[in-house]
């Protein structure tokens, strides 16, 4: 619960895109001769997951891409009027399973 809007309602990092960072960093196996390759090759796809879902909607800046600031209360109260988490949300939601099945061998 904490990832919505943009970690904890601060309108930073879309919690979509957040949660597509956890799957990227659990996709990957440890080398554990080498942890730093392992890392590197952990931000080499989350580089790829921006850039792909930035393609898509944007940005990857919940504020930027719901278009309201949702740490103060009246946009928070716009965005729920306006039913940006039910419409806006499930789409970024979805782009985000679209741009990991791209970057992600299948299983």
């Amino acid at each position: 619960m904490g990832f919505g809007g943009g970690m904890g309602r601060t309108g930073k990092t879309c919690g979509a895109v957040t949660g597509a960072y956890m799957v990227l960093g659990l996709s990957q196996r440890l080398n554990e001769n080498n942890a730093r390759e392992s890392i590197e090759r952990t931000y080499i796809l989350v580089q790829e997951f921006n850039k792909k879902f930035q393609e898509l909607n944007g940005s990857i800046i919940c504020k930027e891409l719901i278009k309201y600031d949702l740490n103060s209360p009246e946009g928070l109260a716009e965005a729920r009027s306006n039913a940006v988490f039910s419409t806006v949300c499930p789409k970024l939601v979805s782009d985000a399973v679209k741009v990991l099945e791209t970057i992600l061998p299948t299983y």
